[in-house]
């Protein structure tokens, strides 16, 4: 890989042996001479390591912003599965299983339970699936991966599920935290004081929006969906949920994926409707290459986490109708005082 980098820096750009290589894995990739000038803030200020040379949670989420379909997937078996995931591939997959009869209904049930179980035990997941009649995404539920669950002195495995998403937070040392960084609520992992006991968490990020800490859960025989599914299905459709239930604390009545997933969510405020489409990229470069690429079928908007985009978007597409949750719910108030 050193030959590969010194090629793209150019001669005397880069670093020129593998242990200079390895140094700049620490280092924000920006202080590159390639990526000095790098269009998409986001990799510039990225660093690939961290202190314990793991793949930071940036450098995670912008690889599966940035995957493409790589030489043959038989022959790179031995790579982590998201370093091959394709976001449309995987939501094509994930959303035509669950199609079912091509009912509407039937397609917002199975979604959204895909959204509310991202994870659980084994046992309960089947009871649900048994219950509510919907049908698993392909692959089903798979264990959790090793690097998000805690073992404990007395040899039990622990996971915690995300306050927001609900899919198991990466344990690293005594951090635990989302791989997603907007959902990224920081705790710090106490060791059980007996063998028997529980292993406990406590807020270290004070600065983030609250939410309840999360209580363990044991790891034996839990079960929850693949990376990639979570990354491009559960992660977004927790933001589509949650705006759509803001929006109908304000009055409004909100639909969910009209039309087996055209747009996000179709709002009638009064006499005015609107036709919405969330889009919650990483990388606001990746996001206007790929609306470059496909016009949108809806108006584009921006949850709350992700609304330091809309100027960059902008700028880029000024053709585009952009709008944020925070400018979203001022114009519903404002339809629903008007009718």
């Amino acid at each position: 890989m050193t030959g590969v980098v010194m090629e793209a820096h150019g001669p005397g750009l880069g670093p020129t042996t593998p242990l200079e290589l390895v140094d700049c894995l620490r280092r924000r990739l920006g202080l590159l001479p390639a990526l000095a000038e790098s269009a998409d803030g986001e990799i510039a200020r990225t660093v690939l390591l961290d202190d314990e040379d793991r793949l930071t949670s940036a450098a995670y989420d912008l690889a599966c912003e940035y995957a493409l379909p790589v030489g043959n997937p038989t022959a790179l078996e031995w790579m982590p599965t998201w370093t091959r995931m394709q976001s449309d591939r995987i939501r094509g997959e994930t959303f035509q299983s669950l199609f079912q009869d091509n009912s509407q209904e039937g397609y917002i049930t199975s979604r959204r339970f895909l959204i509310e179980h991202p994870a659980d035990s084994g046992e309960s997941l089947r009871e649900l699936v048994s219950e509510s009649g919907v049908r698993p995404p392909p692959g089903g539920y798979t264990a959790i991966p090793a690097d998000h669950l805690h073992r404990s002195a007395g040899g039990e495995t622990w996971w915690w599920p995300c306050p927001v998403c609900r899919w198991p937070m990466a344990v690293t040392g005594t951090t635990v935290r989302c791989r997603y960084i907007p959902h990224a609520n920081v705790y710090r992992l106490a060791e059980a004081r007996t063998p028997r006991s529980r292993p406990s968490l406590s807020r270290v990020d004070e600065g983030r929006p609250r939410s309840t800490t999360p209580a363990p859960r044991p790891g034996a025989g839990a079960q929850c969906v693949d990376h990639g599914v979570w990354r491009f299905v559960v992660v977004p459709g927790a933001s589509e949920l949650r705006i759509a239930q803001r929006l109908e604390k304000l009055g409004a009545s909100v639909a969910l994926w009209p039309e087996l997933d055209r747009y996000d969510l179709r709002v009638t405020a009064g006499k005015a409707e609107f036709r919405v489409d969330v889009k919650e990229y990483r990388s606001p470069h990746r996001l206007i290459a790929d609306l470059r690429a496909k016009a949108p079928s809806a108006r584009i908007l921006l949850p709350q986490t992700h609304e330091y985009q809309w100027e960059t978007l902008r700028a880029a597409l000024p053709s585009l109708n952009v709008t944020t949750e925070t400018k979203f719910c001022t114009e519903i108030r404002r339809a629903l005082r008007t009718s």
